[in-house]
């Protein structure tokens, strides 16, 4: 949090400014026990070399309950926090693995449709060279009858009439 001045306010001093008067005198008693623990806790954390934010200190001093922390409202704890990421990079990792399977399948699909495209494009110019080699065989074939019916035609009539 910030003040009007734009300087960094920790939770306990967050808290003392809440719980003192103009004068600087504490509401109650105990809300000065509860700021020198929050004071205390912040220290120690320090010393530690501990970080902490202020929904933490919140918590560990005054306590809390599912999604609820006394002196703030509703807020989610740090735990619940890593849970909730923790939570959210399974269902991200579970994600990238049915991405890659289904990616996978993808490509085996593509693959087997390549190689069923290429045996149809053989078996297609398979059928073409048959066909042109059976035109070609009928084709000599007519060519071979029509040269025997000509040289027939002309076979009495001598050799220099024949066209052939």
């Amino acid at each position: 949090m910030k003040n009007s001045r734009k300087r960094n306010i920790n939770p306990a001093e967050l808290y003392k400014k809440n719980y003192t008067n103009k004068d600087g005198i504490w509401t109650s008693e105990g809300a000065r026990e509860i700021y020198e623990q929050m004071d205390a806790f912040q220290r120690q954390c320090d010393l530690e070399g501990k970080s902490y934010i202020e929904i933490e200190v919140y918590s560990e001093i005054l306590g809390k309950k599912s999604g609820y922390v006394r002196g703030l409202g509703r807020a989610r704890t740090r735990d619940e926090i890593e849970a909730m990421r923790a939570a959210r990079e399974k269902d991200l990792q579970e994600f990238a693995k049915k991405q890659a399977e289904m990616e996978a399948t993808l490509r085996d699909h593509r693959e087997e449709q390549q190689v069923e495209q290429e045996r149809i494009r053989l078996e297609q110019e398979e059928r073409m060279n048959r066909e042109q080699e059976h035109m070609r065989v009928e084709h000599e074939e007519r060519m071979q009858k029509e040269q025997e019916r000509l040289r027939a035609k002309y076979k009495g009539a001598g050799e220099e009439k024949c066209p052939l």
